[in-house]
């Protein structure tokens, strides 16, 4: 949740510094000025700890200045020195660069100067995922599936991900020429794009699911400038086709700007009622937030989804609606990010900047979200385990909260843990509550001692310390761990990408019949899942028959590892999917089929034809009757 604040010049007490620190050693100088809190006004002087704090730390940086063995980089120490106090504080808490302004900025207006394509890595080349609909790169007739070979005539094999989307991103009005190759066509081609501002939307799709009942989501977006005013947008074209019943999905939505999640909020609530209350430490400064208008979908019957991922700006959404008892709640208990940040300007002179964690927020039952391991890093030796890949727990959860893009995040974590693109995009689709909390359901988050017990409007029992817990639990379907690795390794991307150069995709290829499932099945052999269970067979295979050497095992120990070896080489190209994974595969290439025909858009909606908390939101505003005694009834204990 983020405030956006330029203090003015303080006149405030000037901290004593050591000597070491203020004098004039290697032209380092430095001062540092603060105003006295509110909150120590009549106590004793605040600054004798931080003054003593900074004799320790003069006293450490003296003895570096003069006895390291090596030149000091001053600028990289302090640095450090900021971003380490920063992390003693919590997870939010952040110094900016200029380059880290630029991105914060980019994620607070949603807005940056590019292409307009999602890009991916496949066989060392970038491949575009999608176009965006609208931008130059869609335009173009670029599609999903073409690789770029080239970027200003300078072959792209091997690139970053980083790099290439630094490479594709500019100044708006300025061109970049790349050289593209398709499957199917015999020659590469060249296009020359003119960058553009491309808008990152809040609303990814607003549509009627079944008669009478609308859909809006927001999944894995996030709260940025323009967020209210496409809801209002979407809310309206929704009432145009005369829907009776709202689905708002918030699942996955990591937050952002506290002004916009009011503003949403604000879009469904009746005039006056309390959406948010932030209050900054030891209780001083409370300010509460209330709807200010009368807005026409005050009365719509509502459905609020969301899941682990569902953090900051969308909690304050969900629990404004859920204790104001507007609508029900439906999912998994959300992530618990109840804390708000404030950016202050350091220089005028400088493009630098901190995101200051400064409140708490509170929603209208007077209950605080935030889940209190989320104030430090995980135990820095904790290890999480995605398939067979172990990431330090800390490092990572650091990273994914300080990220001000999930492009930006999936960059860094390709170059900082040595992954795929599709296993950091699997890190991404991971509840962070994995993360803080280890292999606990996100509904046991809210159990226990810190499930304290608040009571909305009507007197509904809803609980704080943990995240929104749902009115109405529903877990997600998770494919099996064979349909898991299909998609770590894009195999639907890739079929479809090939099956496309021959057959036109049509509406009825969506179906995905027999025929399609066993071309399906001819081809993984030959995907990159294939050869990577291959490899790593065969690796496992070769550290046991090191391990049987230096145990000096017997002679027929060593052909029984000789023949497991000829068996896996043997079967390399069978892999079969089972009963049991059939309808997951099914889904998987519908929405890969639905993605290269008709763009991104479709690929959600068709995602949302076997999804459980979606059916399940359906069917209640399908049944009012039910809708209204589910809404006027005990919200479920958590479990």
């Amino acid at each position: 949740m983020i405030h956006s604040q330029r203090p003015k010049p303080s006149t405030g007490h000037r901290l004593a510094l050591p000597r070491v620190v203020q004098g004039v050693l290697f032209g380092l100088t430095l001062t540092l000025i603060a105003p006295i809190p509110p909150a120590y006004a009549n106590h004793d002087d605040p600054y004798e700890d931080v003054n003593r704090g900074w004799d320790q730390f003069g006293s450490v940086y003296r003895r570096v200045i003069e006895h390291y063995y090596a030149p000091l980089n001053h600028d990289k120490i302090m640095r450090a020195a900021i971003e380490g106090m920063l992390r003693e504080l919590d997870n939010y808490s952040q110094y900016y660069d200029e380059e880290g302004l630029r991105q914060l900025r980019q994620d607070t207006t949603g807005k940056f100067a590019g292409l307009g394509i999602t890009v991916g890595l496949k066989d060392q080349y970038p491949v575009v995922i999608a176009p965006i609909e609208g931008t130059p790169a869609a335009r173009t007739g670029i599609h999903s599936g073409d690789l770029i070979v080239a970027i200003e005539g300078r072959d792209t094999f091997g690139m970053s991900l980083e790099g290439i989307v630094d490479e594709l991103r500019g100044e708006p009005g300025t061109a970049v020429h790349i050289t593209l190759e398709r499957r199917g066509v015999d020659t590469n081609w060249d296009v020359q794009i003119v960058r553009e501002v491309i808008q990152i939307k809040s609303v990814a799709v607003a549509d009627e699911l079944v008669p009478g009942i609308g859909y809006i989501s927001m999944r894995q977006t996030r709260f940025s400038e323009d967020t209210s005013t496409e809801v209002e947008e979407a809310v309206g074209q929704l009432f145009a086709i005369g829907v009776t019943g709202l689905i708002v999905d918030l699942r996955g939505n990591p937050g952002g700007l506290l002004s916009q999640a009011t503003e949403v909020a604000d879009l469904f609530l009746p005039k006056g009622a309390p959406i948010v209350s932030v209050r900054e430490r030891s209780g001083r400064n409370e300010q509460t937030t209330r709807s200010q208008r009368q807005p026409p979908a005050q009365r719509i019957p509502l459905v609020i989804l969301i899941d682990g991922g569902s953090a900051s700006a969308a909690e304050i959404v969900a629990g404004a609606i859920q204790d104001n008892d507007r609508g029900l709640v439906v999912g998994t208990t959300s992530f618990g990010k109840g804390s708000v940040q404030t950016i202050f300007d350091l220089r005028e002179e400088e493009q630098a900047a901190l995101k200051l964690t400064t409140a708490l927020y509170y929603t209208p039952s007077g209950r605080s979200i935030h889940r209190k391991n989320l104030n430090t890093s995980p135990d820095p030796g904790t290890q999480i385990t995605f398939d067979e890949v172990q990431l330090p727990a800390g490092e990572l959860l650091t990273l994914l909260l300080r990220a001000p893009t999930a492009d930006a995040a999936q960059a860094q974590l390709i170059a900082r843990f040595d992954l795929t693109t599709t296993q950091a995009e699997q890190v991404l689709k991971t509840s962070l509550s994995r993360i803080v909390g280890g292999d606990a359901s996100p509904a046991d988050a809210a159990s226990g001692d810190e499930a304290e017990v608040y009571h909305t409007n009507e007197g509904r029992e809803v609980y704080g310390g943990g995240g929104i817990t749902p009115d109405i639990i529903v877990e997600a379907d998770v494919p099996p761990k064979s349909v898991l690795d299909l998609y770590r390794y894009r195999v639907f991307f890739d079929f479809v990408v090939e099956y496309s150069t021959n057959e036109q995709i049509t509406e009825q290829t969506l179906e995905v019949d027999d025929e399609l499932l066993l071309t399906f099945q001819d081809f993984i052999p030959r995907s990159a899942a294939a050869s990577a269970r291959q490899t790593q067979s065969l690796g496992e295979i070769k550290s046991l028959r090191a391990l049987s050497e230096r145990s000096a095992w017997s002679q027929e120990v060593t052909s029984q590892i000789d023949s497991l070896q000829a068996t896996i080489e043997r079967n390399a190209d069978t892999i079969t999917i089972g009963p049991e994974a059939k309808p997951y595969v099914r889904a998987g290439l519908r929405r890969e089929l639905a993605l290269h025909a008709d763009g991104r858009r479709a690929s959600l909606l068709v995602d949302l034809d076997t999804d459980p908390q979606v059916l399940r939101a359906v069917s209640l505003l399908q049944d009012q009757e039910q809708f209204q005694k589910r809404l006027h009834e005990l919200a479920p204990k958590p479990h």
